[in-house]
């Protein structure tokens, strides 16, 4: 007898075989796939954020890359707030700057705080931040001042020194001026003057009140400490020009404001009858009008009112006093004393019109 076994026949078709083969093949796919698509882990971020990373206990506003010391890289300079309720609060700025550590011999991101004289905060929002040129070079090495403005914040930093050391005691940036004004203030850079603007005094008519700064030695402070420099002129003025219906004020002292404003205007005889009496108008043209000016009106530059006085009126009101102190200034850019012009106006069809001027 045969020692073998046989073995009963699979009762699987061939079909059968096919189709175990078939998912067998789409399981080894599947597990493949899986095994291509996980995902890789996270690698940590090959750059410094400075938001994230230097700034992270602070609600960073805006950073900005600003050549802030004339070395011709550029630094990062970040505004963030402090002492912060909800999303309000003040504003500070710190610049980071890549500088070579001597001890460790390595280059170091180091921050340099902007600070404000007397801890004063920078400003309430985000300031433009400008280069300008505002103080001569003394080393002959082309420096410009960091310009940071809001529009009723303007603050000058100067570097102190050649930057690169990790050192800010005493301040790499130093504030050499510092400008605050709810109503406005003003940077020109053709003359790096500075109007501050105030509507202190003048809140009945709207008038503002500007005072312009222009540096001195190395700043706009008195030298050696955090004062500012006194202004060099103020004006009383309009907010925004002459209005274009001045006659239908009901404000007695802006019709004197803009009879002694239109002094600097081309045409200007036409234009200054308006604002007086009809035997006023006559002794103007006359050049018979005593309205201050020491020179004759052909020989009148411009004028400049530095104060108004004024009593209240009422609509019903036909008469009252305004009085001007006023600065006159010629074509050859003499300038006359201080002078008190003591106004006596009236209404005249419902218009305050100037008449003559009490001695």
């Amino acid at each position: 007898m045969s020692s073998q076994v046989r073995l009963p026949r699979s009762s699987f078709s061939k079909d059968n075989w096919q189709l175990v083969r078939h998912v067998v093949v789409v399981a080894v796919l599947t597990l493949a796939l899986v095994g291509c698509t996980e995902e890789p882990a996270e690698q940590p971020p090959s750059s410094i954020s400075v938001a994230q990373d230097l700034l992270q206990s602070r609600d960073v506003l805006d950073v900005q890359r600003v050549d802030t010391d004339s070395d011709g890289a550029l630094e990062w300079l970040a505004f963030y707030r402090f002492d912060q309720v909800g999303d309000q609060g003040p504003v500070a700025a710190i610049v980071y700057d890549v500088v070579y550590d001597p001890v460790a011999q390595l280059p170091v991101v180091y921050p340099y705080r902007l600070r404000t004289p007397a801890q004063n905060s920078l400003a309430r929002s985000v300031p433009l931040v400008t280069l300008v040129d505002v103080v001569p070079e003394t080393d002959r090495v082309a420096r410009k001042e960091l310009l940071l403005s809001t529009g009723i914040e303007l603050a000058f930093f100067r570097l102190t020194r050649d930057p690169g050391a990790p050192i800010d005691n005493p301040p790499l940036y130093r504030c050499i001026g510092f400008f605050r004004s709810a109503d406005g203030v003003q940077f020109d850079a053709s003359s790096n003057r500075v109007s501050v603007t105030s509507r202190a005094g003048y809140e009945r008519s709207e008038l503002v009140t500007r005072y312009y700064y222009r540096p001195s030695g190395d700043g706009y402070f008195v030298p050696g400490t955090e004062a500012l420099v006194a202004p060099f002129a103020s004006g009383v003025d309009f907010p925004s020009g002459i209005p274009e219906a001045i006659l239908d004020t009901p404000y007695p002292e802006k019709i004197v404001l803009a009879f002694y404003k239109t002094f600097q205007e081309t045409d200007t005889d036409s234009k200054l009858v308006q604002y007086l009496t009809t035997q006023a108008a006559v002794d103007f043209m006359r050049d018979n009008l005593r309205y201050g000016s020491p020179f004759p009106r052909a020989a009148v530059k411009f004028a400049t009112v530095k104060e108004l006085s004024y009593f209240a009126t009422q609509e019903d009101s036909q008469s009252t006093l305004v009085i001007a102190k006023v600065v006159f200034t010629s074509s050859t850019d003499a300038t006359s004393a201080l002078t008190e012009v003591r106004w006596k106006l009236v209404r005249i069809d419902g218009k305050w019109r100037m008449d003559f001027p009490e001695s």
